[in-house]
């Protein structure tokens, strides 16, 4: 592991790690009880009825989240006015996972701007001081609209436990009012991030899906991974049953009419050969037997 703080960067990928990091996300609405902590505003929701998170196979509820500023990691050199970071702890024990999500200032908006900024004013308004606690009513909250379905970076602490950080390119903007209003009610965080090398996911979250327990479905292109598991697919074979063909109204009709055609052909053909006999044998007959001819003889 590095003594180095992390630097959440391009220039700083190691390598991919679609596989490696896998993540899976499915989090529902839930009520929220703020606490003032007065480093950051420390986020409890109390639904937790299944686990949201899958990471590389396991299963992940969401203790808390944590609002700081500026920003515990650097992004491409520099902190930022701001950082989310939520809380997963495993179900069947192991390394808590971390999501960290940065906030930048900007005019822009989001639905996640909007809930983050509905946080802050709130807490400001009902819990501006250290250790004071609110109980939030935002409609609607899901950490389903907070958390990006982009590209991320993955890495693991010096405590063994793995971070999944989206880059600066997909921080939640908030306006400058907003971010000054933050920094009013809490201190800077000074947490040092270290860990071992940054990794790359390209495919985002929710690229795979989660079914049941122990189960995990990766959605990749050929070729893609060594781990190859194959995929048999049932082929319908038709039956025919000759007796019911036969039977049916429809192939009876059919039949009965090839074979009046057939009878028809040779009831034609016959008649036509006796015709063509008639009047071969008429054209063959002595002219001397024909009366009224000269030569001929009446009898």
């Amino acid at each position: 592991m590095s003594n180095q703080n992390i630097n959440i960067s391009n220039q700083n990928i190691r390598g991919k790690c679609d596989l490696k990091c896998s993540y899976s996300y499915n989090y529902t609405q839930c009520n929220l009880t703020a606490k003032n902590v007065g480093v950051g505003i420390v986020l409890t929701p109390d639904n937790n009825a299944s686990p949201p998170v899958t990471y590389n196979n396991q299963k992940y509820n969401v203790s808390n989240f944590m609002i700081t500023s500026p920003s515990s990691h650097v992004f491409d050199g520099s902190q930022a006015p701001a950082e989310i970071t939520i809380t997963h702890t495993p179900v069947n024990g192991g390394p808590v996972l971390y999501v960290a999500i940065p906030i930048i200032s900007s005019t822009d908006s989001s639905t996640a701007s909007n809930l983050i900024s509905d946080i802050i004013q709130s807490v400001a308004t009902n819990a501006p001081s250290n250790n004071n606690t609110t109980n939030l009513n935002i409609n609607g909250f899901t950490l389903q609209s907070i958390v990006p379905s982009k590209p991320f970076y993955s890495y693991t602490d010096n405590g063994n436990n793995e971070w999944v950080v989206f880059g600066i390119l997909y921080a939640i903007p908030l306006n400058g009012s907003t971010i000054n209003t933050l920094t009013q009610i809490i201190k800077p965080f000074p947490l040092p991030m270290q860990g071992g090398p940054l990794f790359f996911n390209s495919s985002g979250p929710n690229s795979g899906l989660s079914i049941g327990d122990g189960i995990y479905i990766k959605c990749n292109p050929t070729g893609s991974s060594m781990e190859e598991t194959p995929v048999e697919y049932s082929k319908n074979t038709p039956s025919y049953d000759l007796t019911a063909i036969f039977q049916s109204p429809v192939t009876m009709l059919i039949v009965k009419v090839i074979i009046g055609c057939i009878l028809f052909i040779i009831i034609f053909y016959v008649i036509s050969s006796m015709f063509s006999f008639i009047v071969t044998g008429a054209k063959k007959l002595p002219t001397n037997l024909i009366p009224g001819q000269a030569g001929g003889k009446l009898y």
